[in-house]
């Protein structure tokens, strides 16, 4: 990719200074720099040295910006006496006393009691400062991170082939490749960056691009060379398609599988059941199709695979990105340079987020089930061993459900917006609503601040130094360029406070958290991943800024980080080194000990079967549309952040509903029209796009719009994948009906021609 400095400032001459940072509104983790005039936030610029992006810069992250001065950041913290009365600023003490007496009050019914939702948006050493407070403080396994919407599955997929969670290849591997296969990734929306660097590689290297979506995308549409435009909820059914044909055809490198995997008997056994005419019917996709793809996977050993939402947000989720793995280690295009899965992040740290343990996993990938793995957790906390309890953390909905039942009373949602991002909205709030809320959030105005008890303001990205891990496992800087305003405060600033207000000590009577600043935090986190797969020890806050970034592991092995793991094709599989011992597909029951140790691999990968089964929830003559949603180019998630941005906000201002010609005949609905969605959980009204983009009976609407009847997640529901605990955003049963005619706007009438090719999103392709 060439060298390309993007750049948006606010202001006419030059800033007094520029500060090194990294953009946190995709998962590409693009580094640039922040320009600072009188003490603000003033523009940004892309940093040509940076070895994710070598200064392009993708729209949100040339505008979001403006967000940091909007005149709706929090500066003093709000508590809501008593339910149904308005918030009142309070100084930090009172709510702290007031945050503190309602915790203790849920505390002393149980630890269970308790909740911590917290987000993808903190620091690698707020993550890990959280998980140590609510782990070997609280000791609670009520701890997630909305990470659990858009990237779970991709530490159950590597999990389940490889025994650890770490992205395999790097966005390196992508610029070697011959084959890119994009499973369920609209890379051209989500990130656009990554799509300019996959592009540059396929006119450099003379490749291919395969993309695996139900939709005709942006992606589909400026870079496939084959589309495989699947029915939504058959990802399973369509792997084991390549597979059967890959094994048929002789594609599979026997002695590759026979030295590195273990499984691959049972996992044949299972894909013979799946010809091609077969998957074909399943998926609805033309039988050449599927043999061109397995023709062009077995045709080549440079092949990096991209995963992400498509295959995710499913009930099928984790066994479908198993299955990505497995077509890369039964063609053993693995471990070396253009070849690898690359199973996504969806948020800018979430990758931070598992690694350090504040959602569904333990710090440094550590196996909760395994004694020793505890131990050592104990002695560098300095806690008793004797009186931990280690248990595997709840998902969001999990807790959800139990606060429904009234065994959660208290929760605490750090840095994110579950009354939008949340399925089932009209249901969420519901639940929301009864509970003791806390928000730590640097905007007042959230849709869920609006239901807080108490309201803590946040510093942001540019106001707080911090690391960040993105979706290839390289590791940002982020350095603070202003204050915040008022008396916002960092999230770390708060979790210690918050540990010390509780008493949490060590057992020589220390405070549990000894650390006051980032780089300490940062300091504490080098010695908790030494020796595991996230190993850090190597690494410096100087070497970062030396590099611009720098893949973990980083270690005496690796002094400089490490481009791609497994190129000794030893992986994290032996019973005494995996993150899991492993659960099934189907049911997402655990594995023991036990039962692992029956099969222990002992550094071979797992080749592990997988069975389609029919999605839950069909349509049916009442609700005869299937309703998928995502994302689009110019907002990110709940547009907390792009929102606030004008650029940003024209170009989408509103939710739109995306209608197939031939089913918008049939209603006689064009371009423009009002028109409204229903299912059991909720009424949707917005503008229809009439265009080619979606199959026949299915319908599509972007996620991000929260404000009343344009929120798509009225529609989305509970349903998840067993063992990710990923929800099922992409496919509910809806009804659809005109309201009235509407001539379109012109945002609109941009979008339809980036939608259907006649217009490029500069930024996807400049």
């Amino acid at each position: 990719m060439d060298i390309r400095v993007d750049s948006s400032l606010g202001i006419e001459g030059e800033p007094d200074k520029w500060v090194h940072s990294a953009c946190l509104l995709c998962s590409n983790g693009c580094g640039m720099d922040i320009a600072v005039k009188d003490g603000r936030i003033a523009g940004v610029r892309g940093n040509a040295g940076h070895p994710v992006n070598f200064g392009h810069l993708g729209p949100k992250g040339e505008h979001g910006w403006v967000a940091n001065n909007h005149r709706q950041r929090g500066v003093l913290p709000m508590i809501r006496r008593r339910k149904g009365q308005p918030m009142e600023q309070v100084g930090w003490a009172e709510a702290m006393d007031f945050f503190i007496d309602r915790f203790r009050a849920a505390w002393n019914q149980g630890h269970e009691n308790l909740a911590c939702y917290n987000s993808g948006q903190l620091t690698l050493e707020e993550f890990y400062t959280l998980a140590k407070l609510w782990r070997g403080g609280l000791q609670s396994s009520n701890i997630d991170g909305n990470t659990r919407l858009c990237t779970a599955t991709s530490a159950t997929g590597l999990m389940a082939n490889f025994g650890a969670d770490g992205p395999v290849a790097s966005y390196a591997d992508i610029d070697q490749a011959d084959l890119l296969c994009l499973y369920g990734h609209n890379v051209a929306e989500s990130q656009t960056v990554l799509w300019e660097r996959m592009l540059a590689a396929k006119k450099r290297n003379g490749g291919r691009i395969i993309v695996v979506d139900p939709r005709r995308s942006p992606t589909v549409r400026q870079g496939a060379d084959l589309h495989i435009q699947l029915r939504a909820g058959t990802n399973v059914a369509l792997m084991n398609g390549l597979i059967h044909l890959l094994i048929r055809r002789g594609a599979v490198r026997m002695d590759f599988v026979n030295a590195h995997t273990v499984g691959f008997a049972q996992l044949q056994a299972v894909t013979d059941d799946y010809p091609p005419e077969r998957v074909a019917e399943i998926c609805g996709i033309e039988q050449i199709v599927l043999e061109t793809a397995a023709d062009w996977i077995g045709g080549t050993g440079k092949m990096v695979s991209t995963v992400l939402q498509g295959f995710y947000q499913s009930v099928e989720a984790t066994g479908a990105s198993s299955l990505v793995n497995t077509v890369h280690l039964l063609t053993g295009a693995i471990g070396k340079p253009g070849a690898g899965p690359l199973l996504m992040a969806g948020q800018p740290s979430a990758m931070s987020n598992r690694e350090a343990g504040a959602d569904g996993s333990y710090p440094a990938y550590r196996n909760p089930h395994n004694e020793q793995h505890m131990k050592d957790l104990c002695a560098l906390w300095n806690i008793a061993f004797e009186d931990f309890h280690p248990e595997v953390p709840k998902d969001i909905l999990t807790m959800m459900e139990s606060a429904e039942r009234g065994e959660i009373e208290f929760m605490w949602v750090i840095g994110t917006n579950p009354l939008v991002s949340l399925p089932d909205q009209n249901r969420s709030r519901t639940i929301l609503e009864k509970l003791f809320l806390v928000v730590q959030d640097p905007f007042i105005d959230t849709e869920s601040v609006a239901l807080a008890d108490i309201y803590f303001p946040t510093a942001m990205w540019g106001e707080k130094t911090g690391c960040v891990t993105n979706a290839e496992r390289s590791v940002n800087l982020l350095l603070k360029a202003v204050e915040p305003p008022g008396e916002a405060r960092t999230d770390l600033d708060i979790f210690i406070d918050v540990a010390q207000r509780l008493g949490f000590a060590d057992r020589d009577g220390q405070p549990l958290i000894r650390f006051r600043e980032p780089r300490d935090a940062f300091d504490e986190w080098r010695r908790v991943s030494a020796g595991r797969p996230c190993d850090y020890s190597g690494m410096s806050y100087e070497l970062i800024l030396e590099m611009g970034a720098v893949r973990w592991p980083c270690n005496a092995r690796y002094s400089r980080g490490a481009e791609r793991l497994y190129e000794d094709l030893h992986f994290w599989t032996g019973i005494d080194d995996c993150e899991s011992y492993g659960a099934d597909f189907l049911t997402g029951n655990k594995h023991t000990r036990d039962n692992y140790r029956h099969i222990d691999p002992a550094g071979k990968a797992f080749l592990k079967p997988v069975r389609y089964r029919r999605q839950p929830n069909p349509v049916t003559e009442a609700f005869p549309f299937l309703l998928n949603t995502g994302r689009l180019v110019y907002h990110f998630h709940t547009r907390t952040k792009t929102g606030r941005s004008d650029f940003l906000n024209r170009r989408a201002p509103h939710a739109y509903v995306e209608i197939h010609p031939e089913d918008a005949a049939r209603y006689g609905i064009a371009l423009g029209d009002t028109v409204e969605i229903t299912s059991p959980r909720g009424t949707w009204q917005g503008l229809a796009m009439v265009v080619d983009t979606m199959r026949q009976g299915e319908l599509f609407i972007p996620f991000h719009y929260g404000q009343g009847l344009e929120a798509a997640n009225q529609h989305t529901w509970y349903a998840r994948d067993p063992v990710s605990q990923q929800p099922q955003f992409k496919s509910a049963p809806v009804a659809l009906r005109k309201l009235s005619f509407g001539a379109p706007e012109q945002w609109l009438l941009d979008r339809l021609r980036e939608l259907d090719g006649t217009m490029v999103t500069p930024f996807a392709m400049r």
